[in-house]
């Protein structure tokens, strides 16, 4: 890897951890002030989806292969939950007036950060980050097909 392509990958999983962080608080706060059963289950699913970002994020520093995938699959998660979940909590009224004030400014900031996770992801000069370790299955591959030549039936 160059130092550049470290460097995007730093930056990625930092931001991954920043938006996990902020859609767990973000779960935390709708249980805690949440008026209904509604406003507590979204809670519940927003904290449990913060969490996999965790994990997530570590994945991308440590270039596992299916890290990228998995990535963008929970931060297009993270985008669509929130943007629903607002809409839900303001047509529901789950939340009174000062907390769902700060629950829309907290779910602008993590659909933003988790866009621009998404817009980076999907940069084709990202393509060694696809492509982690797989010169090392090519070479067990091989291994394995010239141990089965040498067999004969």
């Amino acid at each position: 890897m160059t130092s550049n392509l470290r460097a995007r990958v730093l930056i990625l999983a930092a931001l991954e951890f920043i938006v996990g962080g902020i859609v767990v608080l973000g779960g935390a706060a709708l249980v805690y002030f949440s008026n209904d059963a509604n406003g507590m289950s979204l809670g519940v699913v927003h904290a449990i989806l913060g969490l996999s970002a965790f994990p997530t994020a570590f994945l991308l520093l440590t270039g596992k292969v299916g890290a990228r995938t998995l990535s963008l699959g929970v931060d297009a998660v993270i985008i669509v939950l929130s943007a629903v979940s607002e809409i839900t909590l303001s047509t529901t009224g789950s939340l009174s007036s000062g907390p769902f004030f700060d629950s829309i400014v907290g779910t602008a900031v993590a659909i933003l950060i988790a866009a621009i996770i998404v817009y980076l992801l999907m940069d084709p000069s990202l393509s060694p980050l696809r492509a982690a370790n797989t010169e090392s299955a090519g070479q067990v591959t091989r291994s394995r097909a010239s141990k089965m030549r040498g067999c004969s039936l």
